[in-house]
């Protein structure tokens, strides 16, 4: 009797359970985007805007869009829409990990507000301003070595085995995660 009840409970949660949650957690695992603990990429800003406004614009809950496992959102619904037809063309690079730590072989958390750049019509995101200066002075051979080394961190990163540095290690540098606009 206690058998066949066991059996019964776990025919059940197999009919209820959700295929979208476990094809979603397999994404997580699979895609390792930086995002917040809500599962919001980039800390919700909108990738589109580097583009086209040129500047970090924070996105909308209404414009939002399902892509590597996490949310991502959006200014204005033709961003979201430009993003959904090519994801790939907007999204940053190594999964919105910085650039310059990619480039030496770990990953580090960025700064989306003043940490960015487009290259080659790529979107790099770095762990602040002054490191996004500092790959820029020699960006050929960093975005070279970024490119070498991406699939050994990414694949360190799913496993938990590449070193990883977060901006609330240096509480003295003033990042908080989610990053806000400031004030203006």
């Amino acid at each position: 009797m206690k058998k066949l009840l066991v059996t019964s409970l776990c025919a059940l949660s197999l009919m209820f359970s959700s295929p979208q949650a476990e094809a979603g957690s397999e994404s997580l695992a699979t895609h390792v985007v930086n995002s917040t603990s809500r599962g919001i990429a980039m800390d919700g800003f909108d990738p589109v805007a580097y583009f086209t406004a040129e500047t970090a614009t924070k996105g909308d809950q209404a414009h939002r869009h399902q892509y590597k496992g996490r949310t991502w959102l959006f200014a204005s619904a033709e961003n979201r829409d430009s993003f959904a037809a090519a994801p790939e063309k907007y999204a940053p690079q190594n999964n919105g990990w910085c650039a310059w730590a990619v480039a030496h072989g770990y990953a580090a958390e960025t700064d989306f507000i003043n940490g960015w750049f487009i290259a080659d019509d790529k979107l790099y995101v770095t762990w602040s301003a002054e490191v996004k200066d500092r790959f820029l002075q020699d960006k050929a051979s960093l975005l070279a070595q970024n490119q070498a080394n991406w699939s050994t961190v990414h694949a360190g990163l799913q496993q938990g085995s590449v070193k990883f540095v977060s901006h609330s290690q240096r509480p003295n540098l003033g990042f908080q995660h989610p990053q806000q606009l400031p004030d203006s």
